[in-house]
Formats: structure tokens, C-alpha cells, sequence
């Protein structure tokens, strides 16, 4: 099974997928009094394009938490969701939506460009595309591969004078003797959960919960030098805790 990272998204032969959007988020915050512009729909949009070009997949998977607010959709993810739509389609790409666990009130925004939403995963082929919030107990026989996003994953690092970087992450394991694959947000407003500080408990993800994270790959993602494998988890646990 051929696959190929971008910074925020994976191409899975032909289907490219991303996660964890969040479009909206600037007036969602807006609603709580802290104002920032609206900046983050524009570069999505542009990265998501760039992936397309890059790649030309057959299929775009968008693979949950497409909007953010939880309890309405607000104009804003009105015009972001059916602006990224629209802009997908002129690209001559078929478009498939997860629902996530921010994603009410979505089905009426889809439903104006004829989209349906699947929940709580789509299977295509041995490929299971799941966001992740919710528990699954069986998985369907011949899934070889399961791609989730919602936990945010991501890194943080200390240098010698106490600055931090943080850095998103891919991580890659096992479920169930299955091949598991989280994908970071591509939201930029969603900064992640540090691997190296949450326990097991801390994890939003039942699945992941459930698995034995320190043996899972870290894959982390630098805007500058791209993609680079840091290794299993608890190998990157004890190098960053002797810096």
C-alpha cells in the first residue's frame, strides 16, 4: 500500500486525507471575546489545493471535525465549508466527508452541494477512515489499515535556556493487530496534545487509549525542514528527557 505524507495530510494510493479543520474557529471565538483574524480558512484552503496539485488523487478524504463549534454552524463555517467544496470539485476530485465529533449541524451545509457525511467511519477497499472520537469495539474483517485524526498529536521540545517548540506529529502503530495511522490537525488554532507529557488516561482517543503508544512511530512536522522520523515514542521520551 503506497503512502506519502505532506505536513498535514497522508495520500493512501490514490485518496489524499485530512483532519481536524476546524473551519469557523475564528468566530467561535469571537463569541467568547477574544478576537483574531480570519486568517486560518485561507491558508487551509491554500495547502489543501497545493496537496491536490502536488498529488492529483482520485479521492479527498476529509476525515472529521470539518467545522468547530459544537452547538450551531455559524456563518462563517457556512461560507468556509461550502467554499473548500466548491474549490475541491473545480479540481475535478471527488470528495468524501467522516463526521467528527465537532462536526452538528454539518449535514445541512453538505447537503447544498449534494455531499453526505459518514458516520461513524467509511471503508474503502482494507482502508477504514475514522476521526476517532468515538469507541469501536469490532472492526470489520478485511480492514488492514485504520487513518484517524482528533487527537491532535504533537511534540514538545526544550532547549538548554527553557524555550519550547512544539511540533505536530503523525503517529504510526498498531490496533488490534491493525495497522493504525493519526494524522495531525491541519488546523493551525489547533496546536495538538503533547505526546511526551499526557498519560494514557489523557488521551482523547479510545483507540489509542486502548494501544501501546510508546511503541507507535513519531513522525514530526517542521514548516522548514518538512517531515522527519524521530522514531517510537518512547525512544523520542528518553532522548528528550536526557536534553
Amino acid at each position: 500500500m503506497k503512502v506519502k505524507r505532506f505536513p498535514y495530510g497522508v495520500l493512501i494510493e490514490d485518496i489524499l486525507v485530512i483532519a481536524d479543520l476546524h473551519l469557523g474557529y475564528e468566530d467561535a471565538l469571537r463569541e467568547r471575546g477574544i478576537e483574531l483574524p480570519y486568517e486560518q480558512y485561507p491558508w487551509i484552503k491554500k495547502e489543501i489545493l497545493r496537496y491536490l496539485g502536488e498529488c492529483t488523487p482520485e479521492l479527498l478524504v476529509l476525515n472529521g471535525d470539518i467545522k468547530h463549534e459544537f452547538g450551531g454552524a455559524l456563518s462563517q463555517e457556512w461560507r468556509e465549508v461550502l467554499d473548500l467544496i466548491r474549490s475541491v470539485k473545480k479540481e475535478g476530485v471527488r470528495l468524501e466527508v467522516v463526521r467528527g465529533n465537532h462536526d452538528n449541524f454539518l449535514i445541512p451545509i453538505l447537503l447544498k452541494e449534494g455531499i453526505s457525511i459518514r458516520d461513524p467511519y467509511l471503508l474503502i477497499n482494507e482502508v477504514m477512515f475514522f476521526h476517532g472520537h468515538k469507541d469501536l469495539l469490532a472492526i470489520p474483517d478485511g480492514v488492514k489499515l485504520i487513518v484517524m485524526g482528533h487527537e491532535h498529536p504533537a511534540i514538545a521540545i526544550r532547549d538548554e535556556i527553557g524555550g519550547s517548540l512544539k511540533f505536530k506529529a503523525f503517529l504510526e502503530g498498531e490496533y488490534m493487530d491493525i495497522k493504525l495511522m493519526v494524522v495531525p490537525a491541519i488546523s493551525p488554532l489547533a496546536p495538538g496534545t503533547d505526546l511526551l507529557k499526557v498519560g494514557k488516561d489523557g488521551l482523547l482517543s479510545p483507540l489509542l487509549r486502548r494501544s501501546d503508544l510508546d511503541r507507535f512511530v513519531v513522525y514530526i512536522v517542521d514548516e522548514e525542514i518538512g517531515i522527519e522520523k524521530l522514531g517510537p515514542l518512547e525512544i523520542v521520551k528518553k532522548a528528550v528527557g536526557s536534553l
